[in-house]
């Protein structure tokens, strides 16, 4: 079960569009975050809202090529809404965040633009032979923010905290029907379909351009794409990329049966990543009303930035426990009682990453009922066989990239409206208004495929979880695990589910008496792979607080969250071997 995966390596290993990288010791992670060319230079993939991937590197070049002035570059989004949102967002972040060590000019109007590409095959039948039916029915249309080079890191905020950007099966499609029109052309010169066809939106101006001449960082060879797409097709169980809309109505359907009775598969809303759900969640609310929102718990950093940016900011409660629920109702009531708008939303996640701790559900539901709140809930770590919030949350947010599909080669997302509650018809409405289906076909056919057997494969994770657990709470070394059974126990029992096969989940964090020098080795000789994300059905470990807060590493320890923190996701490996691994691991740590 040993996994040595090389420093910036897919994990897991030779899987094509891979979210995860390898990072395989302590001080590999820090390096990435100083941005060490030792390791960017050596990463092949990175996780999708981080890393920005090779075939849409691949892409945004040509579209610079064809349309960026001298020292500007792109981000490309699926959608036309998410280009105006992140031109919105550039503009106005570039106010808030601007000193004079910014390293940006302030943009000024007409700076940040948007052109539509559409990426059509010229000859639609040639291009479905060359890629194994890879040519669909319609035109795709990207759309793309191009400004200053020295804004990127404010686009980049944008694409990371959203998780709207281009998914890299779309941006290798574009890339694939470019070489297949350029073939076609060379052989017969028709006139070329792939064009840019729509036009900059801010000011009206008609953008034409011609099709890429050749592209050189797509995945694969072409006729690697073709083994790929006939082994998935023929032995993987996938369907044609043209039965998509059948593989989200599938995915809806087996989301709602798994939650409690009511929900229907139109009360599910597919995103194309966890973030992305909750981006909607909260725009959704904003719709029904404008207020600041409570964060409560210590949450994966991005939800944060999205209820302080995209809005009107919001309240941190970040231990989430003991006084934290009386701060969380003298907020409510103080807003209650003033002038100023009314709290909009109560959102936590349950259990939490990375201390996995609950909330108190019962009692959130009783202030958010008390004070006409909605409540949101991210079970992403808990899972939809293990926990049921949806007894007390408005709005239930999911990422689908993990423990749902499993696999790790896959970006996904799940927003599901409680019609038990009263806010329902106008959260149904607020939907309607502002949620766009962004899920990439090839990308729903994975997730699909994927997710077929994760029923079963949750309480073996579950089990072994727990095993490592124990094991590692026996040490002598080891001064915390932290861990769904042992982190606030009587508030996960009230979600968990009341059936045999219910569990804590596959998440875990543990720290060492002897502190960092501890962490690093231990994390240096677990044989397991090492990277971003959770959920996958192989063991996967980080250090967590160094990746996620590298740049606020005092702010996040004052919440508990430390640096020397070691986070890992166990998957369905043999229990012996893990825990053999695991021991190993623990002996390496000097006394």
């Amino acid at each position: 079960m040993a996994m040595n995966v090389p420093l910036g390596e897919c994990v897991p290993p030779s899987t094509p569009f891979a979210v995860s990288v390898s990072l395989p010791t302590w001080d590999d992670n820090i390096g990435y975050e100083k941005g060490e060319q030792r390791v960017l230079g050596a990463m092949v993939s990175g996780y999708p809202r981080f890393f920005i991937a090779k075939p849409i590197q691949a892409l945004v070049e040509h579209v610079k090529d064809r349309f960026a002035l001298p020292m500007e570059t792109a981000m490309l989004f699926p959608s036309s809404a998410c280009a105006e949102q992140c031109t919105e967002f550039i503009y106005s972040q570039a106010q808030q965040q601007h000193t004079e060590e910014a390293g940006f000019s302030l943009p000024v109007p007409g700076q940040v633009r948007v052109v539509q590409y559409v990426v059509e095959p010229v000859n639609r039948r040639a291009a479905a032979l060359d890629a194994m039916k890879h040519a669909l029915d319609s035109p795709v249309r990207i759309y793309c923010v191009l400004f200053p080079a020295d804004l990127f890191p404010l686009a980049k905020q944008y694409w990371q905290h959203t998780g709207n950007g281009v998914s890299v099966r779309l941006a290798s499609y574009c890339l694939h029907i470019a070489r297949a029109n350029e073939k076609y052309e060379q052989e017969a010169r028709p006139r070329c379909l792939l064009k840019a066809a729509g036009a900059v939106a801010r000011h009206g101006a008609i953008v034409t351009g011609t099709p890429p001449a050749e592209v050189d960082s797509a995945p694969a060879p072409e006729s690697t794409m073709e083994a790929d797409a006939y082994l998935e097709e023929r032995f993987g169980r996938n369907f044609d990329p043209r039965y998509a809309g059948e593989m989200k109505l599938a995915l809806r359907r087996r989301i709602a049966g798994a939650l409690s009775q009511g929900v229907q598969a139109d009360d599910v809303y597919l995103t194309a990543t966890g973030m992305s759900a909750m981006f909607y969640a909260h725009q959704a609310l904003l719709g029904v009303r404008r207020g600041k929102s409570v964060c409560f718990g210590f949450p994966y950093i991005d939800t944060l930035k999205i209820l302080e940016k995209f809005g009107p900011g919001a309240y941190f409660l970040g231990h989430g426990e003991g006084a934290d629920y009386d701060k969380l109702a003298h907020i409510l009531e103080r807003h209650a009682q003033s002038d100023e708008e009314p709290i909009l939303a109560i959102f936590t996640e349950c259990p939490s990453n990375p201390l996995l701790k609950t909330a108190d559900m019962p009692q959130l539901r009783a202030l958010a009922d008390r004070y006409g709140v909605a409540l949101v809930v991210d079970e992403t770590i808990g899972s939809f066989p293990n926990v049921d919030v949806l007894d007390w949350a408005d709005i239930v947010v999911s990422s689908l990239t993990k423990v749902f599909s499993g696999d790790s080669n896959v970006m996904g997302g799940s927003l599901v409206l409680n019609p038990a509650l009263p806010l329902y018809q106008r959260l149904r409405t607020a939907m309607g208004a502002v949620y766009e289906d962004l899920l990439w076909s090839e990308d729903a056919i994975f997730l699909e495929r994927n997710s077929r057997d994760f029923m079963k494969r949750v309480p073996k994770i579950n089990s072994n979880a727990l095993a490592v657990a124990e094991l590692l709470r026996a040490s002598s070394k080891v001064s915390c695990v932290r861990h769904p059974k042992f982190v606030t126990p009587e508030n996960y029992a009230r979600i968990m589910r009341q059936t045999s096969d219910a569990g804590y989940g596959g998440l875990l964090s543990v720290e060492f008496a002897a502190g960092e020098s501890a962490s690093r080795a231990f994390y240096d000789h677990l044989r397991c792979c090492k990277g971003p994300s959770l959920g996958t059905n192989f063991t996967l470990a980080s250090p967590y607080t160094i990746l996620a807060h590298f740049t606020e590493l005092d702010w996040a320890a004052q919440y508990g969250v430390h640096s020397d923190l070691v986070r890992v996701s166990v998957g369905l490996e043999p229990r012996e071997e893990l825990m053999a691994m695991f021991q190993a691991a623990l002996d390496a740590i000097p006394t």
